[in-house]
């Protein structure tokens, strides 16, 4: 008689983070259920650097892999096993040994939170994915005005540069910054930035 082995779901902060651990079991678990499993163990390590295998919960997790309970192991992003690539080439290859599969949610995307903003994990970040009303190609691009002005709020002004960016003002102010040049004969140097 075959024995059905379990669903694992792994989850890891190098930094004690409850925050960031219940997004990851919350898309880990969303995944494995979309996908019909029930049976799901959790594995958590928070506060446990990704530079060694040795972690409490991942102890377990291997224990139990070697006990052929475990059939597959689900993590946000492989950084959540190990930081360097010789370690997770030696995590590979021990679920290799046992036939425990890796699975790893396609291109990093969460399921869609109420707010119907979609989100993109990166690393250990989910970030919203933001599209600007412009079309490219509906204004004409920056001169040389409105570029210098843009690269000075991102250099020394960056909360203001990503408040503007993400309320689309930033371009309407570096085109008015370019037209008023123009309407001065267009001399860069006479735009002072502190």
């Amino acid at each position: 008689m075959e024995i059905k082995r379990k669903t694992a779901i792994y989850c890891r902060a190098a930094l004690t983070d409850e925050i960031a651990m219940a997004r990851q079991e919350r898309c880990l678990r969303a995944h494995a259920e979309e996908r019909g499993c029930t049976d799901i163990i959790r594995y958590r390590d928070n506060g446990a650097l990704g530079t060694t295998l040795d972690r409490p919960a991942l102890n377990q997790l291997v224990e139990d892999i070697k006990a052929g309970e475990i059939g597959a192991v689900l993590v946000t992003d492989v950084s959540r096993i190990a930081r360097t690539l010789p370690l997770v080439s030696e995590w590979r290859n021990l679920l290799r040994e046992y036939g425990v599969a890796l699975v790893i949610p396609a291109d990093g995307e969460t399921p869609r939170p109420a707010n119907e903003i979609a989100y993109t994990r990166v690393g250990d970040y989910l970030l919203p994915n933001l599209m600007l009303s412009e079309r490219e190609g509906e204004y004409p691009p920056l001169g040389l005005c409105g570029e210098k002005h843009k690269e000075h709020l991102r250099r020394h002004k960056p909360a203001l540069y990503s408040q503007l960016l993400l309320s689309e003002r930033l371009y309407p102010l570096c085109r008015a910054v370019d037209k008023s040049a123009r309407e001065r004969g267009g001399n860069v140097d006479e735009l002072i930035y502190d």
